[in-house]
């Protein structure tokens, strides 16, 4: 849902800028516009992101398949991810 994308890319945005997490751009790929150009207004087709928490390290996706709206998550990420 738009809606829920919009409030993730929110939340996401404002935790980097906090630095409680950091975008691991050598794990993001190709897939998505740099996350500095990614805002709640406007994305690509394919939302991938990858994000480690800077206290911890647990890592976290942000992924979304916009152009054909098939859902997205914002989900921590498994060790063997």
């Amino acid at each position: 849902m738009p809606a829920d994308l919009k409030r993730a890319i929110r939340v996401a945005k404002e935790a980097v800028s906090d630095g409680k997490i950091s975008v691991l751009e050598n794990e993001t790929g190709n897939f998505s516009m740099p996350f500095t150009e990614l805002s709640p207004s406007f994305w690509d087709d394919i939302v991938y992101y990858v994000f480690a928490c800077t206290s911890c390290g647990q890592r976290f996706i942000l992924e979304a398949e916009t152009y054909h709206g098939s859902g997205g998550e914002w989900k921590p990420m498994s060790a063997g991810s």
